[in-house]
């Protein structure tokens, strides 16, 4: 956490002063190289002298990914690939812009949540957490005498340590689901060094914060299966609450959590204790009344003070990104072979073009939404190798992932069951969740996989059961190391593509 936390600070104080301006982009790039090398050599060198533990190996695994980070944050822009930033004015003007920039300017600038329909303004309809601390961020580094244009470049300094605390959950995760060992590193790695990740922690929008929480509620779901205490109780309450009031869509948490709740409460029936009875029903509706308090609040009262009820802003129908003219199989099936476009792996928008969900989903989780449309050479190479690779890997994982669940409901323990239960619940009611809002919402953008990054939890603790639930079974060790090694594979190879993603053969 010290790690995190300091990393965040230096990049702060590069992007706060002119110094971020006079340090070229390839000196950040080598100095980045140097230091993945340097941190291989050491790991060498440890496992050389047996002194190659556990938590040494963590720890170089994270501070690898916030290196990572930390270099792309560092390297990417305010505007650039971002989501409907919108823009900013600054505290000399009363204007009101629209977008997550906007957003936050307006509680920076006007000192309160913004008092017109935030249906009227684009981005304006999220609710305000993440917008309220960036508002305070920026005003405690104007505070400190850092530009206005520097304070709002460095929300992307939040973001990475959102990104920097997600890593750490995801840890602590992995721990709680028993994961240890090669499991363990290879779950870590997954979501370490994702690209999604890399893109969502220089982002200045709510998503990376939202992704925390959902983190935090399977965290405390985990603890909660393991010990029925009304500390664990509140805090996924909590989790789920705050969430809501951080993006609406966290509610989805509140089903695979439910079908726990469910679970517990028959189970507490059967028994027939009627103490533990009453109890339990009554901190399910202490658990309730959390949710509802601090989860429904925004939406009660944008419905109270304007009349509107929850949804999502969309672009018309004459969108280049609408893909609602097109069959559900075409949008939500098996794509064919034609539909890859194996020669160009990037999202190009258009629905035309590409309007299988899919699809859409494994190109934005490698690439974004935007990429230099001058790709060439070794990059454009290894973007189509790496593009191949993951998208039968994230297939082969998913699989793996249920098959996992499947042999740990078979164990005898109550634990297992109820963990295989909530980890293949919880996936695949995302997925479904997922499939359900590109229907609501049929547009390109509605397939990013922004949307379901917290899947990268699900499939990294699948990673990390293979060796406690197949050690006798030779094809599945096979199948598990073949998986892991493909995984390995392809963070490796987006790493370096990110590395030399403009190279134009000279250093």
């Amino acid at each position: 956490m010290l790690m995190i936390v300091l990393i965040c600070v230096l990049t702060t104080l590069i992007q706060g002063t002119a110094l971020s301006s006079a340090i070229p982009e390839k000196a950040i790039l080598v100095v980045c190289t140097l230091l993945f090398l340097s941190e291989l050599i050491y790991l060498w060198y440890l496992h050389r002298r047996g002194k190659l533990t556990e938590e040494i190996l963590v720890f170089a695994i994270i501070f690898a990914g916030m290196l990572l980070h930390c270099s792309y944050v560092l390297l990417t822009g305010l505007h650039d690939r971002q989501h409907d930033e919108g823009t900013f004015t600054g505290r000399g003007d009363a204007l009101v812009n629209p977008g997550h920039l906007g957003y936050i300017e307006y509680i920076y600038k006007f000192h309160r949540l913004p008092d017109i329909n935030p249906y009227e303004l684009f981005s304006y309809y999220h609710p305000p957490v993440h917008y309220v601390i960036s508002a305070f961020w920026v005003t405690l580094l104007t505070m400190f005498g850092m530009a206005e244009e520097a304070a709002f470049e460095n929300i992307q300094a939040l973001t990475l340590l959102y990104s920097g605390l997600f890593m750490f959950i995801a840890y602590l995760i992995l721990k709680k689901a028993g994961a240890k060992g090669r499991g363990l590193y290879a779950g870590l790695i997954l979501v370490v060094m994702h690209p999604g990740l890399m893109f969502m922690s220089g982002s200045v929008n709510n998503d990376m914060l939202s992704v925390v929480l959902l983190a935090c509620c399977i965290l405390f779901t985990l603890c909660f299966i393991r010990n029925r205490s009304l500390t664990n109780l509140i805090l996924i309450a909590l989790s789920i609450g705050v969430g809501m009031l951080c993006k609406l869509n966290s509610a989805a948490m509140a089903f695979p959590v439910g079908l726990i709740f469910l679970l517990d409460l028959a189970g507490v029936l059967r028994d027939g204790d009627r103490k533990v009875i009453g109890r339990r029903v009554k901190n399910y509706l202490l658990f309730g009344v959390i949710v509802s308090i601090t989860g429904l609040a925004w939406i009660v009262r944008n419905l109270v003070k304007f009349g509107e009820m929850p949804g999502v802003p969309v672009p018309s129908i004459d969108s280049v990104m609408y893909t609602g003219d097109y069959s559900l199989w075409a949008r939500l099936g098996i794509p064919a072979v034609s539909q890859w476009h194996f020669d160009f792996p990037f999202h190009p928008l258009s629905g035309d073009v590409i309007h299988n969900t899919w699809i859409i989903m494994l190109q934005t989780s490698l690439f974004g939404e935007i990429y230099p449309v001058e790709t060439v050479g070794v990059p454009l190479l290894l973007c189509r190798i790496v593009y191949v690779a993951a998208a039968v890997f994230a297939v082969l994982s998913a699989v793996w992932l249920l098959y996992m669940q499947r042999r740990k409901f078979a164990g005898r323990s109550q634990t297992e069951k109820t963990d295989a239960v909530f980890i293949a619940g919880g996936y695949l009611f995302y997925l479904l969740g997922f499939a359900a809002f590109i229907l609501k919402y049929p547009y390109t953008c509605s397939s990013d996989f922004r949307y379901v990054v917290i899947c990268l939890v699900y499939i990294a603790i699948g990673l990390g059961d293979g060796d406690r639930y197949c050690p006798d079974n030779a094809k599945a060790a096979a199948a598990l190391r073949i998986i892991r090694a493909g995984v390995w594979i392809c963070m490796i190879l987006t790493t370096i593509i990110y590395m030399i993603w403009q190279w134009d053969g000279t250093i």
